[in-house]
């Protein structure tokens, strides 16, 4: 096994979440060679968008998803073209 496939150590609190009639995979994971947990958001069509910062704890990461959903809402993990497929 290389560095490249160190096995990932997935949280809890992942979940299916559905916002808007609109359905976000939320995936919070470490590699075991790093404490810290990352956030990786996938949307319906398969987009993934994982966040630059690292948490201490996986409950940190969840924070960090509800108060993106809040503060952005779904569009937050949507590129354009799938905004404008969605919206428009």
């Amino acid at each position: 096994m290389n560095a490249e496939e160190d096995p990932e150590i997935m949280s809890d609190p992942c979940a299916d979440v559905e916002i808007d009639g609109h359905f976000l995979t939320v995936d919070i994971y470490k590699s075991d060679i790093d404490a810290r947990w990352i956030l990786e958001v996938i949307n319906e069509f398969g987009t993934s968008t994982v966040f630059d910062d690292l948490f201490l704890a996986d409950g940190l990461a969840w924070q960090q998803f509800k108060k993106t959903v809040k503060d952005e809402a779904l569009a937050a993990f949507l590129t354009k073209k799938e905004k404008r497929q969605l919206f428009h």
